[in-house]
């Protein structure tokens, strides 16, 4: 079989650009590119100055009885939060942010996927939600994300940036007429 010129072999290549997948191929790159590029610039800017701006352009989500969590307690801190894609959360103080203590962010994809962010990491936890049983499974496995959709379980153990042991339940996930996920969360200091 003869070879293909070089000239029809190029114009297939770039032929694919033009079509919806190749477009939706580059597109998923690009973006990719920014959050890695974003998260990157995050992890190694050590100006006080920026993250001083960035906490205080903070949200603060609420309790499920409406107080906003504070931050001196020994106490386990619980609350809600409701993510939309791309929100990162520090788990210790119940904000949604961009924050160098982040300890989640909800997956910028199409599926809801739910990654650890900074040192943090998660595993599933099936049974009764303790800190005793999220220290066992958090020693077994450490996972850098979980795939809400694929999950038998809807609780999951959070090993926090700040070493804390947390519990995350999935209240709600996107879907029709919902772009947020809302997960409850309880930490253990």
């Amino acid at each position: 079989m003869p070879d293909e010129p070089s000239s029809d072999r190029k114009g297939g290549f770039l032929a694919f650009w033009t079509t919806l997948p190749g477009i939706l191929t580059g597109l998923a790159a690009l973006i990719t590119a920014i959050v890695g590029a974003v998260g990157l610039w995050k992890s190694q800017s050590g100006d006080n100055r920026a993250a001083t701006s960035t906490e205080s352009s903070l949200t603060t989500s609420t309790s499920e009885t409406g107080s906003s969590q504070g931050t001196g307690s020994r106490s386990p801190g619980k609350g809600v939060l409701r993510l939309v894609r791309g929100d990162t959360a520090d788990l210790e103080t119940g904000q949604i942010g961009f924050s160098g203590q982040a300890d989640l962010q909800f997956g910028p994809g199409s599926n809801p996927n739910l990654f650890a962010a900074g040192s943090a990491f998660l595993a599933p936890l099936e049974g009764k939600p303790t800190k005793r049983a999220c220290v066992r499974v958090l020693s077994g496995r450490r996972d850098a994300f979980e795939v809400l959709a694929e999950l038998d379980t809807k609780m999951i153990c959070v090993s926090t940036t700040e070493r804390n042991v947390a519990l995350v339940r999935v209240i709600r996930t996107p879907g029709v007429g919902n772009a947020k996920l809302v997960l409850g969360y309880t930490v253990w200091r």
